[in-house]
Order: C-alpha cells, then structure tokens, then sequence
C-alpha cells in the first residue's frame, strides 16, 4: 500500500491547496496521504490564523487521511530546521514519497544544488556574504550565482532543504514535485478563485472568493496576531532578549527600541538589510512566548514523537500500522516531553489571549472523521 506525505501549514487552506491535494492524489496513485502540519506557530514567524485543529478538521474535510502535528518549536523556524522536522514526521509515518509544491517542477534541480552546497568552497562563499551583512537567502543565491547557476525561488529553496533532510534521515523516500504556475489551475479553477495565503490573510473581507465552500465559515472567527503585542512588548522589558531563539549579535539592541501599534508596524521599525522579515517575524513570536534557543536545541535534539491531530477511517489502518514501531500520542499532558511542555505552554497563553479552550483540546482525543 502506498503512503504519500504533504507538508503544509493551511494558513488557511484555499482553492490551490484543494488543487495541489488533487493533483498529489491523481498523479502519485497513493493508498494513503499524510500531512505534516505546523502547529500554532508558522515558519515565517506568524500565529496561524486558524488554530491547529480548525486546520486539522478542514485538512481531513479536503481528504486527508492523517495528519500528523510539527510541534511549534519546530515549525517556527529557519527552513532548515522546519524542513527537517516534517520530513522527520513523514519518514517516521513510513511514506514513500513526499510531495511538494515547485516552481520548476524538476526534482533533478534539487540533486545538482544539494551537491553544490555541501562543498567547502560554497561554504565558504555563503559565510562571507552573511558576514557582510546581508540576509541569508539573498547571501544563498549570491553564493549559488557565483558558480553560474540561476537563483532558487522560494519554494524551490525549500524544496532543496527538503532533498537534504530526506538525505539524511531516509535517502528512500523520493521527493516529487507539482509545478506551481498560474496555468496548472486553469484546469480545475477560474484564475479569479486563486489567491496565495499570504494575500487571503491581507484581505480576509474577500477570502470567500478564494477557499473551499467548508472553510469560509471558520474566516470569520480567525485569531489576530495584534492582539500578541501587549505580552511581546511586556516580555521584551521583562526577559534576557539575547536568550531568545532568533536573537543575533546587536538585535536586541534594536529591539528594546522597538516602535509601532501592529505586528507590520513593529516588522517595519527593525527590519534591516541584515534581518529579514521573517527571522524579525520569528524573533516577535519569541518574545511574545518566551522561546529560548535552549527550548530549540532540545527540541531539535530530543524531540521523536508523532502527535497525531486527526484522521478518518482510512488514516486509522496507517495507525494501526505504526502503533508497534513509533512514539506516538493522540493526545498529551504536561511531564511527556519538553516539546509537549512548551505547546501546552502556548495554548495555555493563547486561551488567555484570546478566550480559547485549545489547552482542554490539547489532552483529549485528536479529531477523528468517519466516512460519509
């Protein structure tokens, strides 16, 4: 039986994840798809808009059979340490291949750059630009220019840490790639019904143009990342800064100065040529939560459960599967683990936030869809 494995945030999920589901399910013939999904917090250094089991229920309504929970310390980080731990997740559920979305389309492309990059020369090369001050993907793809080869786009550079972390945890799993273009959803969608996560988030007035008839009655009640600022810029005051996970040499300098009324605001005041939007993103959220590089490195170290959020009645045979060969939890308490200690942490902050029950949902039972 063939298990295929996505990875994705679903920060929500639109009409070109429907698509991209589709198309993994009609072209890789797959028994079985498992998602690797990212917690509360997003790669990019975002609250997801959505809790994670809004998302989970949604991702099962699309046809999900599983999903399986990157844990927040994990998910909201640097690319490769998020490729890593949900490449993790899908080699530990077993699946045979993992697939992504790409700008090229060319799973050859990861290969040539993969054996680029572990060279000493490259290295060296991408070192020297950091150290000159400029972000770490525009120092990437200066560094790949130099050996004359074109730059990666964000999804393919993705993608090339997706190749590396199948290397090193599972070199059988083959990686497999659907082409993003506004042209291969045309076929199943009106141009018009497209928009990236990103510009759904932006313009939530309109969001019903763009996802599933299932999801439109959840983008009313979204969490408001705003609504962060009074613990970040309380913690900010209160906390060792150069402690924090995304903290660097001189950033915390900048951030005791920090100005504006809104997460972009404050994005605006510190970003610099140095710092990208993201590691600033990532860097807020630290603070608001009070994530450690120590909390981090445990994670990235110690961490080697699979938290299952969700399945329906065909996921449930992939359990049956695992239950034998894997640390698994359906659900969790505090004193399991410290990954587990710091996403009840979370959920105990973001119910004092926003009036949630997410730390209740944390120890019952994950969200089971039983077939129509």
């Amino acid at each position: 039986m063939k298990k295929v494995g996505i990875i994705c945030e679903y920060n929500p999920l639109h009409n070109g994840h429907v698509y991209h589901f589709n198309k993994i399910k009609e072209e890789s013939k797959a028994d079985y798809i498992i998602l690797s999904l990212s917690g509360y917090l997003t790669q990019r250094g975002d609250l997801a808009i959505l809790d994670k089991f809004t998302r989970t229920k949604l991702a099962l309504e699309m046809g999900i059979d599983l999903v399986i929970e990157c844990p927040s310390l994990l998910s909201m980080n640097e690319a490769l340490i998020f490729a890593n731990a949900h490449v993790r997740n899908l080699a530990t559920a077993n699946v045979d291949e993992i697939w992504i979305g790409s700008e090229e389309g060319n799973e050859e492309l990861y290969k040539k750059y993969y054996n680029l990059i572990q060279k000493k020369v490259f290295k060296d090369i991408l070192d020297n630009f950091i150290q000159n001050g400029q972000g770490y993907k525009e120092s990437f793809n200066k560094a790949i220019s130099s050996f004359n080869l074109p730059p990666l786009k964000s999804n393919d550079m993705l993608g090339l840490f997706y190749y590396e972390a199948i290397i090193k945890i599972n070199p059988n799993i083959k990686l497999k790639t659907i082409k993003r273009t506004n042209s291969f959803i045309e076929a199943e969608y009106n141009a018009t019904s497209i928009q990236s996560a990103s510009s759904i988030r932006a313009n939530l007035k309109d969001a019903n143009l763009y996802v599933p008839p299932y999801v439109k009655e959840y983008l009313s009640n979204t969490l408001d990342n705003d609504l962060l600022i009074p613990f970040i810029k309380f913690n900010i005051i209160n906390n060792n800064l150069k402690e924090l996970a995304e903290s660097t040499e001189g950033i915390e300098n900048r951030l005791k100065n920090i100005k504006g009324n809104t997460i972009e605001e404050m994005v605006k005041s510190l970003k610099t040529k140095r710092y990208s939007e993201s590691k600033i993103r990532r860097l807020l959220i630290d603070c608001c939560f009070n994530i450690k590089k120590t909390n981090v490195l445990d994670s990235i170290t110690n961490y080697n459960s699979l938290r299952i959020l969700g399945f329906n009645e065909n996921g449930q045979n992939i359990l049956k599967e695992l239950k034998d060969n894997a640390n698994i939890y359906t659900n969790i308490k505090e004193g399991i683990n410290n990954t587990f200690d710091f996403e009840i942490k979370i959920a105990k902050t973001l119910d004092l936030i926003y009036h949630t029950n997410f730390t209740k949902q944390e120890i019952t039972k994950p969200i089971i869809k039983r077939a129509n």
